[in-house]
């Protein structure tokens, strides 16, 4: 059976529409749905055309592909190296059904032949629910540990080339996207031949899934972040040493997103950070310093790399000369800048216990079964009479930026630093003004939908979450260089209702793309 000639008039459209879209068509561009894990995904393929056109299948399928460049490559090239990875890959069965009735039995390839009739739109539903995890074919590269695959497994959220209305802080060196794609197959002119794409489209969507909160991370004597700083204090220019003055605090919890609503409010995510302060004097007459001016930022961190990452990039690394193939972009964002007032963090002067206390036996040394315990008895800086202060400081996201998880995947990781900063005033006209600044590590998790987990194990579905990959060199590549992708796993569901296990595209088909 030959083929009509491929032009507009022939297949007019191919659409992807998503239950969440107006049931009224608008010329307005459509609206970007957000989406969480264990959210379904419904909606259907609307095909349309002119002329009768004879078709061999429709292809439905969830796609998440990251992309990145490098633009700093050493080598001498013509176009900028790039790489693209499809982490995963669900495939929607259809079953004969959905096609209707417009179908005759089978071709010269064997297979059933379906039509689309002028005036007649057909429409194929579709359901992809968000899995929680990849399976391990998405990375199988060399790691520095096993744990690190781990986190590479778990679904990278959508980032960077994209549409929604607010800055996701990511360059344009990197992304991660999804989207519905659809494809409508042509009838193989033999049993020899292959299926080609008539026609395809792309909707894209959003999604922020759910992601646990990791433990602190530990930050040693050598580590580059900086959770306690101290300095010196003068009573000015030319005077003598006032005291020292130590600000310190803990990694804050992570602030939380809420699961996304379809119009993208809701809930400003928050933490709060504890500053602690105290205050040696250098003799009794020194009292401490007058607060200042206190203000916090939030870096947001992308590494983006054209090579699978080995190990997990962190502050730790980011001062470390990256390798060739990789890259870092980072940007700053304001959370909380205010003057702090005596009535808000109030010194507290402090005596300590006296610490003469004789050794328990059991403790004692060959030497001596009596040695006094001198360490707090006063007598010089640090261990006599000092004043301590308490600085809550609550920080919340910009609702005017777009936040996306914590994430660490193959070629993607964005990680978040809290930069803050303290100024403090010595009393004295001449006193020069101190600040103190930390570099404190802090998490961004996205909050699953309350329950959907449990729901999604109770309706019998089976959960086999994630995709086989397709790897695209550093040449780059668009969507049409995911054929010959085999392993394609996931949880999709038919129009009547019942979850299937991951449907696999028979080779022969794929490798006629």
């Amino acid at each position: 059976m030959g083929l009509l000639p491929l032009t507009p008039s022939t297949l007019r459209t191919i659409d992807v529409v998503l239950a969440s879209d107006p049931p009224t068509p608008s010329p307005a561009p459509k609206p970007i749905t957000s989406y969480t894990t264990y959210d379904d995904i419904r909606g259907h393929i609307l095909l349309t055309s002119s002329i009768p056109q004879p078709f061999s299948a429709v292809e439905i399928s969830l796609l998440g592909t990251i992309r990145t460049t490098h633009p700093d490559h050493i080598a001498p090239i013509i176009a900028a190296p790039g790489t693209q990875h499809v982490f995963l890959k669900l495939v929607m069965p259809l079953p004969p059904s959905a096609y209707g009735a417009n179908t005759s039995p089978g071709g010269e390839g064997g297979e059933d032949i379906h039509h689309l009739t002028p005036g007649q739109p057909l429409k194929i539903p579709f359901h992809f629910v968000v899995p929680a995890r990849l399976l391990p074919v998405a990375c199988k590269h060399d790691l520095e540990s096993p744990a690190i695959q781990d986190l590479h497994l778990q679904l990278p959220p959508s980032m960077g080339n994209f549409l929604l209305p607010r800055d996701d802080l990511a360059p344009e060196m990197a992304s991660v996207t999804y989207g519905i794609h659809a494809k409508l197959m042509s009838v193989p002119p033999s049993a020899t031949s292959y299926p080609q794409t008539l026609a395809s489209t792309l909707r894209k969507i959003h999604v922020v899934p759910a992601s646990p909160e990791a433990p602190p991370l530990s930050a040693g004597k050598d580590s580059r972040y900086i959770l306690s700083k101290t300095k010196s204090l003068r009573r000015g220019v030319f005077k003598g040493k006032l005291g020292t003055l130590t600000l310190s605090t803990t990694q804050p919890r992570a602030f939380c997103l809420p699961p996304p609503p379809t119009d993208h409010h809701g809930p400003t995510p928050s933490t709060l950070a504890t500053l602690t302060l105290r205050f040696d004097p250098a003799d009794a007459s020194c009292l401490p310093p007058r607060l200042g001016a206190l203000t916090a930022k939030i870096r947001a961190t992308t590494v983006h790399s054209i090579r699978p990452a080995r190990g997990i990039p962190d502050e730790e690394t980011r001062s470390s000369p990256y390798e060739i193939h990789s890259g870092a972009y980072s940007t700053h964002v304001s959370l909380a800048s205010h003057e702090v007032t005596g009535v808000a963090a109030p010194w507290t002067y402090v005596i300590p216990a006296p610490a003469y206390e004789r050794r328990d036996s059991g403790y004692s040394t060959a030497e001596s079964d009596g040695d006094i315990n001198l360490a707090n008895s006063g007598g010089k800086e640090g261990t006599g009479p000092y004043y301590t202060a308490t600085i809550p400081l609550p920080l919340s996201l910009p609702a005017n930026k777009t936040w996306i998880p914590t994430f660490h995947s193959c070629l993607v990781s964005r990680f978040y630093t809290l930069m803050i900063e303290l100024m403090v005033h010595p009393p004295g006209k001449s006193a020069v003004p101190s600040c103190l600044a930390l570099k404190v590590p802090v998490q961004v998790m996205g909050e699953g939908r309350e329950g959907r987990e449990e729901a999604f194990e109770a309706g019998g579905r089976a959960v086999v979450e994630g995709a086989a990959l397709g790897w695209e060199g550093e040449g780059g590549g668009d969507l049409e260089g995911m054929e010959g992708v085999e392993g394609l796993q996931g949880v999709a569901v038919t129009e009547a209702g019942d979850e299937l296990p991951g449907y696999v595209t028979p080779a022969r088909r794929l490798r006629g793309r």
